[in-house]
């Protein structure tokens, strides 16, 4: 089968995800030739090369002086000319601990498929510039033929909902990894068990004699940190432990300013808090680690006067890590999830079925937290 053009490459890609999400139904005509190129913006010299694409793949039948129909016996893979392309977007950056261990997982569950693995990271700066690469990558996505799915660390919330939509219009199929798809959109995703994980940490510091427990987030807006202030929440409510005021600390780098000094600031916020917080669940790892460091500066002892716990598992490989109390996540396992189901929904585009899949993240109790002094 002769490679069609690249306009028309696209134009068969999206007409085929119309037909097997039932958009255009088995048995049915086409839209004329002129409506066709309409849509799509080409010519309708276009239009018919990308429907012989189809017909060739089975997908049409065509009829003398009759619009092409909707074969009945859809083929429901992708062309077997080639192996199938995957796009990755993680975050931070491809050597983080995080990204490169889903990586390792995605790599697993590609081997022996001889698909083709393509991976991205967002740009160093700040937020916008990390918001607005993601957002380039997306349009990309839309413009490459070659790409049939693609494993999102999604960070772009409402602001790069349009890009993403767009991709999915030009027939990217996603699954999403960490934080969950934005609201109204409907995708695959692989993640952990936040709520119950975070909630375990907090019992654990119950379970030691902690009352007044500070949770630390950070200005990420993403489904994760989300579910694991509710667990904090939930735990202390449960336990009929909830404070006066409110003892949410938030974590925020300003533009210009290294990471100690902000991790000094918040920690700082914290030791002023009253009565002071005997214990501190910090939303992930790294600003647990940020904090630790804080408080040694500022003379403070972990456990002996505040006890602290951070998220993710991820610290027990850095010099000092493993004395982090600490729920851990197993990012391998859910690159590899998430490829196994993008590898699925890419061979079978007529599903219309979403799953979203949870690991559980087991309490690590190492010697950051203790009972309060």
């Amino acid at each position: 089968m002769k490679s069609p053009s690249p306009l028309a490459a696209v134009v068969a890609k999206n007409l085929r995800y119309e037909v097997m999400d039932g958009t255009i139904p088995v048995g049915s005509a086409l839209p004329t030739e002129r409506a066709l190129a309409d849509r799509h913006g080409v010519s309708r010299t276009i239009v018919r090369e990308a429907v012989a694409t189809l017909a060739e793949e089975g997908l049409l039948i065509l009829r003398d002086r009759c619009r092409p129909i909707v074969a009945d016996q859809i083929r429901r893979s992708i062309p077997t000319s080639r192996s199938p392309n995957l796009a990755i977007w993680l975050w931070p950056y491809a050597d983080d601990y995080i990204a490169s261990s889903i990586f390792r997982g995605i790599q697993r569950a590609a081997r022996g498929t001889h698909a083709r693995l393509v991976m991205a990271s967002a740009s160093h700066g700040s937020w916008d510039d990390v918001l607005e690469s993601e957002a380039r990558f997306l349009r990309g996505l839309s413009g490459d033929v070659q790409i049939d799915g693609a494993i999102l660390w999604y960070l772009g919330s409402e602001r790069n909902l349009p890009a993403l939509l767009e991709a999915k219009r030009n027939g990217v199929r996603f699954v999403f990894v960490d934080r969950k798809p934005p609201e109204g959109f409907e995708a695959d995703y692989v993640g952990t068990e936040n709520l119950t994980a975070a909630q375990n940490l907090v019992n654990h510091l119950l379970e030691l004699g902690h009352r007044r427990i500070t949770f630390v987030g950070n200005i990420d807006k993403a489904s994760s940190v989300a579910e694991r202030a509710a667990g904090y929440r939930r735990a202390l409510e449960e336990a009929g432990r909830w404070p006066d005021g409110d003892m949410t600390v938030l974590h925020d780098q300003l533009d210009g300013e290294s990471e100690a000094t902000a991790a000094r600031r918040t920690a700082e916020t914290i030791l002023a808090q009253q009565p002071r917080p005997t214990a501190v669940f910090a939303v992930n790892d790294i600003v647990a680690l940020a904090l630790f460091e804080a408080f040694r500066d500022l003379g403070v002892r972990v456990p002996e006067d505040i006890s602290l716990v951070g998220f993710d598992g991820l610290l027990r490989w850095v010099p000092g890590g493993s004395q982090l109390t600490t729920a851990v996540q197993n990012f391998a396992r859910i690159g590899e999830l998430a490829a196994e189901m993008l590898l699925q929904n890419i061979g079978n585009p007529a599903s219309n079925t979403f799953r979203h899949i949870l690991l559980d993240a087991p309490l690590s109790v190492a010697n950051s937290s203790a009972p309060p002094g």
